[in-house]
């Protein structure tokens, strides 16, 4: 008899604990379905521009449903939106600190959304931590080495920061990364170009500025760049509108007038061959859309 009160007592229990675990999972399954709700509540107050409100919606769904990965970008975009750029107020640096906080903490869930590393890099050059940036996005490329966007986004922030050297050296590695890409090696003759210019008329003393071997050096490595770009598209109408402002650069710090003749001969040759090559595109563009749709060819 003892035996089977036993028995008995060890299906109850059974019993009872499936039971529970089916509470559980409905009281789970519950909480998933009001946080998704809150979510729909919160994307509206956002598209309304009512941030405080679509916050509020956000962290509560975040509290039902902790496991929801895509909160801690909706709440970070939320507090990214309340943000006053460059202000120093309590309010906004909890903003700015948070925001950074959960696309750091999303990213690292989904390191492959783009879209959120361009927010985070927003967000870090809207408070100007451009040093805080360098090394967020450094500590991904040495997770993730084959990141081509991420090496990129470090060199775009040295560029801001007018660390021209560190700048090309990670468009470097990032041609490394992708040698075929003709984007990368027209970024580099850009960065080049942007340098000369931006510093002509400037104290070119040793101590002080670019020489001008140390400028045609730059300007001799931004060429080679842009060939190898229009190498690899010989229809990069952009990059021979920078072979053409390259050789005007070349013109700055050129004593011989016959020399000066040439480079300015050759820069405008560039760049009538690029608005030869950019009208070709755009009528062939055109060509295509009317094709599509005939109205497009009236």
């Amino acid at each position: 008899m003892t035996g089977n009160l036993t028995g008995r007592g060890r299906t109850v229990r059974r019993i009872a604990a499936a039971c529970l675990a089916v509470l559980s999972l409905g009281a789970a399954g519950c909480d998933k379905f009001k946080s998704k709700q809150l979510i729909r509540e919160g994307n509206a107050y956002f598209k309304e521009q009512l941030y405080e409100e679509a916050l509020k919606k956000y962290e509560a769904a975040q509290a039902l449903d902790p496991s929801e990965v895509r909160l801690d970008k909706f709440v970070a975009m939320g507090y990214m939106a309340l943000y006053n750029p460059g202000s120093t107020h309590p309010k906004d640096q909890e903003a700015l600190n948070r925001s950074i906080e959960h696309f750091k903490k999303y990213l690292a869930a989904r390191p492959e959304d783009d879209k959120a590393a361009k927010f985070l890099v927003t967000t870090y050059m809207n408070a100007q931590k451009y040093d805080d940036a360098i090394k967020y996005f450094k500590e991904l490329v040495a997770k993730h080495p084959q990141d081509a966007q991420a090496v990129q986004t470090i060199a775009m922030l040295y560029a801001k920061q007018g660390d021209y050297e560190n700048s090309i050296e990670w468009q470097k590695k990032r041609g490394e990364l992708e040698p075929n890409n003709a984007e990368v090696f027209y970024t580099m003759g850009v960065t080049a170009w942007d340098k000369s210019y931006n510093t002509m008329g400037i104290d070119t003393s040793p101590d002080k500025g670019l020489t001008n071997e140390k400028r045609k050096e730059m300007l001799d490595f931004g060429m080679a760049q842009i060939d190898k770009a229009i190498q690899l598209n010989p229809d990069y109408f952009e990059a021979m509108l920078y072979k053409n402002l390259l050789y005007r650069q070349y013109v700055r710090i050129e004593a011989d007038p016959a020399k000066v003749a040439e480079l300015n001969a050759k820069a405008t040759e560039w760049q009538q061959k690029a608005l030869e090559i950019r009208k070709k595109m755009q009528d062939k563009h055109r060509l295509e859309q009317a094709a599509k749709n005939p109205l497009e060819a009236l």
